[in-house]
């Protein structure tokens, strides 16, 4: 039964969920620190699920293939799953990985399995795909009100500047639910910054919680871009094979708009091109992962099964902006925490969502090593 708790108690809920995973714990928790590759090529594997097994908690790797995380004691015994795209999913003991340094973790690539699904059937017609994988959504994502916890690291850089601003966040979100009426919302529960902002004389606001609107589609209310059966016949589609991830199989589809315009894009300055890859199972036709790509940003949303539902367990946003003068490339990787399917906040107050997250107080003894 859905339950709702009270913003005091949200705050000491995600502390706790964010010493779990993040920061170094006590003495008797487990800290596994290393770096996940292709063990043919290997070359880091940037982006992947790492999950602890039959558990909500987890993390993904970076774009080098690091990745950090903090276990309690309790899932000794227990292990961790990593998959993504293109890969054969693996997993590996908790206790075997506990007492090592400087841990390498290797996935096996998979082939991609061209007309594997073809045999003794129609071609495949990745329009058809996308259609049957929206009537879907009802099914693949969850439909009632959950709460995610996520974790985000932004970087703004500026060459001619050459000064480098980071500013991590803990953020926690509020979901109605995967519908065309459904809407999100988010709480900045703590940040910390460190470097020199180059577009601080713009005030420009940062909002890691940008690329959660913008790169979740499937909770959209707006319904953009091939999420909205009306757009369908202003792309032109591309079925690019079959791959793996996560134990499924998986179709990969290009798409592109010869002409993104508002009403398709829901940009209301129009982009030079509008394009981007969906994967979608072949089982299920879940959307597993998306990626949007126009001469201004571009955005990478994957999604982890949990139980018979898929959520979102990393977001990454790549924007360019320009203030007073000086120009800065930021990039947001945003990595799921924690999924609370019933102790729900609905975050029904005014937020700081859309505060300027560099004018945030600091919470110092919210992040200080223990």
């Amino acid at each position: 039964m859905e339950k709702t708790i009270c913003k005091g108690e949200l705050r000491l809920a995600v502390i706790a969920i964010y010493f779990l995973t993040i920061i170094p714990t006590i003495a008797q928790d487990i800290s596994i620190n290393g770096k996940l590759i292709d063990k043919t090529t290997k070359d880091p594997i940037p982006y992947a699920s790492i999950g602890i097994s039959n558990t909500s908690y987890g993390t993904a790797t970076d774009e080098a293939g690091i990745f950090h995380l903090k276990i309690k004691s309790d899932y000794k015994g227990g292990s961790l799953a990593i998959s993504s795209i293109g890969y054969n999913t693996a997993r590996f003991s908790i206790d075997s990985l506990s007492s090592l340094n400087n841990i390498v973790l290797t996935l096996m690539p998979s082939a991609i399995l061209l007309n594997a699904i073809e045999v003794n059937a129609k071609p495949v017609n990745p329009l058809d795909v996308i259609q049957m994988s929206l009537d879907s959504i009802n099914v693949n994502y969850r439909q009632n009100g959950f709460n995610l916890i996520f974790y985000s690291v932004m970087n703004c850089k500026s060459t001619v500047l050459n000064q480098h601003y980071k500013i991590e966040s803990i953020i926690n979100g509020y979901y109605d639910g995967y519908s065309s009426v459904a809407k999100k919302r988010f709480e900045i529960i703590s940040k910390k910054s460190e470097g020199d902002n180059p577009l601080a004389v713009s005030e420009y606001p940062f909002w890691p919680t940008l690329e959660l609107h913008r790169a979740d589609l499937i909770a959209d209310p707006a319904a953009t871009g091939i999420f909205n059966k009306k757009n369908l016949d202003k792309f032109d589609f591309e079925y690019k094979g079959i791959t793996v991830f996560d134990a499924d199989t998986v179709y990969k589809i290009l798409y592109n708009a010869p002409k993104p315009s508002f009403k398709i894009t829901g940009y209301r300055v129009p982009r030079k091109f509008y394009k981007g890859t969906v994967y979608i199972t072949t089982n299920t036709l879940a959307i597993v992962k998306h990626e949007i790509e126009t001469n201004e940003f571009s955005y990478t949303i994957i999604y982890r099964k949990f139980g018979n539902e898929y959520f979102p367990y990393l977001v990454r946003g790549l924007r360019t902006q320009t203030g007073s003068g000086v120009m800065a490339n930021i990039t947001n990787l945003v990595r799921l925490l924690f999924i609370e399917l019933d102790q729900i906040n609905k975050l029904d107050y005014k937020t700081n969502e859309f505060n300027n997250l560099a004018s945030l107080p600091e919470d110092e003894s919210f992040w200080m090593d223990r």
